[in-house]
């Protein structure tokens, strides 16, 4: 047999491992866990960690995202990063927040009073309130902190760190706390300052943090 009718049995055979109408070959390059792997995410795998992300209220490592979706972290990764460069280009009042190693879908700062009557809150009251003392009089030892918010307030600056809302840095037999430049980014303040953003607190009048500071 001569190689063009050779060719020619190959592509007509359907069990033929080089023949692109081949069954396997099919299902190997529409299934999900396979296309995974790919460093470049499809359009499709794109839709799905926004919709996860639309639909937590609470920030989500990469890790958790690509368990739930099967998808590789690096995959998961670049698309996280995907979006939330579409979602800064687009005048939307939706935004895609990166808190630490953590993501949050959310209202920008400028419309929760439109909100709030119906988001779920991305922190308790109790670690909203301890935030806001923190935000108020930092830089602020962890120890004084504790006396104003309880020892309550220990597992509070633990999930703030996470969500790389404050940092701390070790001062004796204490810690003291100060917020960062996530702080500002999520209350969409324009410094990261510590100073500046206590100056900017007491002015503010945004519902949402306005709320929080009265009721620190």
């Amino acid at each position: 047999m001569d190689a063009i009718s050779q060719n020619s049995a190959n592509q007509g055979n359907p069990g033929n491992p080089e023949n692109p109408e081949n069954p396997e070959n099919l299902e190997n390059s529409t299934n999900p866990k396979n296309s995974s792997n790919s460093v470049n995410p499809s359009n499709e795998q794109k839709k799905i960690v926004e919709a996860i992300l639309f639909s937590s209220p609470d920030p989500l490592p990469i890790t958790k995202i690509s368990k739930m979706t099967k998808l590789d972290s690096k995959v998961v990764e670049k698309i996280l990063k995907e979006l939330v460069e579409e979602y800064n280009s687009r005048d939307s009042s939706i935004e895609i927040l990166e808190l630490g190693k953590k993501f949050l879908m959310r209202v920008k700062p400028e419309y929760y009073s439109y909100t709030e009557k119906f988001a779920e809150k991305d922190m308790d009251r109790g670690t909203q309130r301890t935030l806001a003392v923190i935000a108020l009089k930092q830089p602020i030892l962890l120890s004084k902190l504790a006396k104003i918010r309880g020892n309550k307030c220990y597992n509070h600056v633990k999930n703030l760190e996470e969500l790389g809302l404050i940092k701390s840095e070790k001062k004796g037999r204490s810690r003291i706390l100060t917020t960062t430049r996530y702080f500002a980014k999520y209350f969409g303040l324009k410094s990261s300052d510590p100073e500046e953003i206590r100056k900017m607190l007491a002015e503010r009048s945004d519902s949402g943090l306005q709320a929080w500071l009265k009721e620190a």
